[in-house]
């Protein structure tokens, strides 16, 4: 079949240029486009989200408002600015302008003007109607650098005002990254602050100060501001939990905590809840008691970190609710919801995240647990949250707008029904199977794709009628898309020919929506992925192939999120830096706009420091070629306004002195001697290079990618050694053929694989000789077979060069229950698989209420299946005995929709299924054409597939408890 273009050159996965892209005159010849009139992407293939957000005060924006508070008796809301401004303003829908109450960066000496500051919180004194009293957290660049806690006031006037001269230092504590800084105070009228562990992003706990309690970092303090102690400008309570305790600090409430940027108080019961960033992999919310251990740095949420740091004086208590950094990035807390405006979010803990901009809310269920929901999903940058007086939630944006809005009931129509399962059904394409477009929908191509593990791409952007893309230039300005625009980008891999992947950006509402579509093996249309994603076996394509089989995995919604969001810009190729492929622009920018699908951009200058080229182009300089390759696979969250861990940055238009590459990581050095993110000229001592060499643990990029792509390390490695640098300690010169690594990659035989695998900088430089490409297939074989006895971060840098049936030994396919029942489990660690979403059980059963289980619950299950001999093959092969109660059905409708799931009711009129999503779909009888069982369970194959046979145990010796 003739449906796919791909052309692959040295490891990159391009596409041929479209026609009119590749010169002037060719350019010439585009056509304006016809209307694009066929789209069937409307709304959203889920239940609409309870709630939504709207502008509160349009005409107001802020640069990077920081909290957001209300002032009481005086119809204001307070906003603190980061860079250390305040501001007041009332609080009606029109108001127009903000008050400056104060500017903390002129109110500080001469000398210190060009110092850190950097404003956190403020928050009004209980009393505030009497006092006038507001309490401020702030980064002060005096003595070096701390972070402060001050008390001032504000005037009486209209609008009020806040004099420098009326501050109070009330206690101060060290500022290195972590500052946290939250304040709320609680019913019995005492000061709560959030302290954060003094420590950037890497290494986890620098200080290793979570677990002391001797200083006040990593904590959440209480403290007295109306009683001061003798010698201090506030008072300790006396029934704080360490008060006495030897060496310990007694503002101390709880501790244990990293970054709890903000927290909420229960207007009612008091009862804290935070939400604190976690480190790589867990984002955390936490309630917070007295004298509580929340785990920080030997756990992270659930999973132990470093186990190295002793536990503080009181046990550790896991969090309330945790989140992958698949669904969260950065939680940001909110208030315990009490109003009467959103009668809904009653007794609830809302909190958002910061790089996802999805909102949630969490509360108590009957056994003692806490329940979480998604309220509202949103592309702002959520720093936080207020319930105001009146009932209103508010929320509060950092960069994407600098705007508040207001969480509000939806009023969004029910699409679910209506939106296409099939790509065939999208009105993308004439002919799915051909990939025959639409009439008005255009190819394009971009300069640097990213790694795709292996695949190919194809683009086209879709926008509804004859509406046009507003692009800019810059590459720091986002452009403007007409609302119901679609991208689209084909994925197929080569070897064979096969389709894989289709995925879409949707513009409505304001809002970019991913959609991913995963083709069936026969290549003719493909199906609409869940909201958790997906995977697919892909098997040789022709006999006798000796290619091994390999899993396509398709990302998560919010994995997808975690590149495409307001940080980067959330459209990631279609700009001009990468639609310029012809020099000056004339070839493909001309073509689009000349076809009616962009407003024309103007040539970009030559010296653009953003202009990117093609990474396999051996005309264009090395250090274009690579810094654009790190700028298409790696800037997407490396960039200044990155996500909370990002210490460096690969953005193009930087210069290389400004990437903040030239120092150590968090994550660990690998065993490298004197490693840095980046050594120049030395790729075997830089750890940039050693993450994008390796799978498993560690791996960069850590989502989207499970195959090292041999092109894209051979070109950064040659760019390492290119750069000017020093030596390492006892080399005459950095990472020429003369370093001890460099003279045993021409042995390898047996002893001297040996030899480069006793160290890890030997261990990156055989990796990186194999993705060269010039060792023979037995010797990459033999090599990467030897590796599998190394440890863990070693073996990962030759997993790539293993089928993926060699590599760890987790159950993958496999559905032979013995491996994992003739092992003794361990309920206590399967607690903590089963709770980090290990085992995925947690998606579709509750744990005993019906009503919110897909199919039955896990005490149902457990009743049925009570050993574990009954319990594993059940859930390693859910098809093969189905009960009709829990067998799906699809139906057929007449204009071609494929509903799927349970059958929750029937009668003669119409038949309610209940999907994957526990979202209860209505169907009139009369519009099914067919209603079939399906042979196949609605739980999925091999759910258990990333677990060891230990891990696999241990979960289901957890399970076992929960039906005793």
């Amino acid at each position: 079949m003739n449906r796919r273009l791909p052309v692959v050159v040295f490891g990159f996965a391009f596409v041929s240029l479209i026609a009119g892209s590749v010169g002037g005159k060719e350019a010439d010849k585009a056509a304006p486009r016809p209307a694009w009139t066929t789209s069937k992407i409307f709304g959203s293939p889920d239940k609409p989200e309870p709630y939504r957000i709207a502008p509160a005060f349009a005409r107001l924006r802020f640069q990077k408002p920081s909290s957001l508070e209300e002032l009481p008796g005086l119809g204001r809301l307070l906003v603190t600015e980061m860079d250390g401004r305040i501001y007041t303003f009332t609080s009606r829908s029109d108001t127009a302008q903000a008050d400056l109450a104060i500017d903390l960066r002129k109110a500080l000496p001469a000398d210190l003007t060009n110092g850190r500051l950097a404003l956190f919180d403020a928050e009004p004194h209980p009393k505030f109607r009497e006092n006038r009293q507001v309490f401020v957290t702030y980064v002060h660049p005096g003595q070096g650098g701390h972070t402060r806690l001050s008390r001032f006031t504000l005037s009486a006037d209209s609008p009020p005002t806040i004099a420098a001269d009326s501050e109070q230092v009330l206690l101060t504590w060290p500022s290195g990254g972590h500052n946290a800084g939250c304040l709320e105070f609680g019913l019995d009228g005492m000061l709560y602050v959030a302290t954060g562990d003094g420590s950037g992003p890497n290494p986890p706990d620098g200080l290793t100060t979570g677990q002391d309690v001797s200083d006040l970092l990593g904590a959440i303090l209480r403290i007295d501001v109306d009683h001061p102690a003798a010698n201090q400008p506030y008072g300790v309570p006396a029934d704080n939990p360490f008060v006495g305790t030897k060496s310990a600090r007694p503002e101390i409430w709880a501790y244990g905590l990293r970054n709890p940027w903000k927290f909420g108080i229960d207007p009612q019961s008091g009862d804290i809840f935070a939400a604190d960033n976690g480190w790589e992999t867990w984002e955390l919310i936490h309630k917070i008691v007295r004298g509580g251990n929340c785990g920080w740095p030997v756990m992270e949420g659930r999973a132990v970190l470093r186990g190295d740091v002793p536990v503080g004086p009181t046990p550790i208590l896991l969090p309330v609710k945790d989140h992958p950094h698949t669904e969260a990035n950065s939680v940001i807390g909110g208030p315990v919801v009490r109003g009467g405006k959103l009668p809904g979010l009653a007794g609830a803990f809302v909190y958002g995240d910061y790089i996802t901009g999805t909102i949630w809310a969490i509360q108590p269920d009957r056994e003692g647990s806490y329940a979480g929901s998604t309220l509202c999903d949103t592309d702002l940058r959520i720093v936080g949250f207020l319930e105001a007086s009146g009932g209103e939630l508010y929320v509060l944006d950092y960069d994407f707008t600098g705007q508040i809005y207001e969480l509000l009931p939806s009023d969004v129509p029910d699409t679910s029904a209506t939106f296409p399962r099939k790509l065939s059904q999208t009105g993308l394409f004439q002919s799915v199977e051909n990939l025959l477009p639409a009439p008005g929908v255009v190819p394009y191509s971009v300069k640097v794709p990213r790694w795709e593990d292996g695949a190919a791409a194809q683009h086209w952007v879709a926008i509804p009628g004859q509406g046009k893309i507003t692009l800019s230039t810059s590459p720091t300005e986002s452009a403007a898309y007409p609302e119901g625009t679609v991208l689209v980008k084909h994925l197929t891999l080569p070897q064979g020919d096969i389709p894989l992947e289709t995925q879409l950006l949707h513009f409505e509402r304001g809002s970019w929506r991913p959609y991913s579509y995963l083709w069936d093996e026969n290549g003719r249309d493909a199906t609409l992925v869940s909201s958790l994603g997906a995977s697919r076996t892909i098997k040789p394509s022709e006999p006798g192939s000796d290619l091994p089989e390999r899993t396509w995995h398709v990302n998560a919604t919010n994995e997808c999120k975690l590149c495409h969001n307001a940080g980067p810009g959330f459209i990631l190729g279609f700009t001009a830096q990468q639609l310029d492929l012809a020099s000056p622009a004339v070839g493909q920018l001309a073509s689009l706009s000349q076809q009616g699908a962009i407003v024309a951009a103007s040539p970009l200058p030559a010296s653009d420091p953003a202009r990117l080229v093609d990474p396999s182009d051996k005309s264009a300089s090395l250090d274009d070629r690579a810094r654009s390759y790190l700028h298409a696979n790696c800037a997407m969250c490396h960039h200044p306004g990155g996500n909370a861990i990002v210490s460096f940055f690969l953005r193009r238009d930087l210069p290389f002195e400004k990437l903040n590459t030239n120092k150590g990581t968090g994550i660990g050095t690998f065993g490298m001697r004197e490693a840095k993110l980046i050594v120049p000229g030395d790729p075997y001592r830089s750890v940039l290079m050693y993450r994008m060499t390796k799978l498993g643990y560690a791996r960069m990029p850590y989502i989207g990618s499970r195959v090292v792509d041999s092109a894209g390390v051979s070109l950064i490695e040659e760019w390492i050694r290119s750069l000017p640098g020093e030596a390492a300690e006892g080399n005459s010169a950095p990472a020429t053929p003369g370093t001890p690594e460099a003279k045993a990659l021409a042995d390898l035989t047996p002893a001297g694989v040996s030899k480069l695998f006793a160290t890890s900088e030997g261990s990156l430089a055989l990796a990186l000789r194999l993705h060269h490409g010039d060792v023979p297939e037995s010797a990459v074989r033999t090599v990467s077979s030897a590796a599998k006895d190394l440890p863990s971060d070693r073996r990962g840098l030759l997993d790539t060069f293993l089928p993926e049936a060699e590599r760890r030994q987790t159950l993958g396919p496999t559905v032979d229950p013995a491996p994992i029942l003739r092992l003794s489990g361990d309920a206590n660690r399967g607690k903590l698989i089963f709770f980090s979403d290990g085992a995925r059980c947690r998606n579709c059963h509750e744990l005993d209420d019906r009503t919110k289980s897909l199919g039955p619950t896990l005490v149902e299950i457990l009743k049925k299946f009570p050993t574990a001999a009954e319990l594993v093959p059940h859930v390693l092969q859910p098809s093969l005995k189905i009960d009709e109660p829990v067998a799906a059905y699809t139906a057929l409708l007449a204009d071609g929709r494929i509903i799927s799931g349970l059958v929750a009711e029937q009668s003669e009129t119409e038949v309610v299924f209940k999907t994957a999503e526990k979202q209860l779909v209505r169907i009139p009888r009369k519009e099914i054409e067919e209603l079939r069982k399906s042979p196949v369970s609605l739980m999925p194959e091999r759910i258990l597939a990333d677990l060891t046979p230990q891990e696999a145990a241990d979960l289901v010796a957890y399970l076992r408890t929960l039906a005793r």
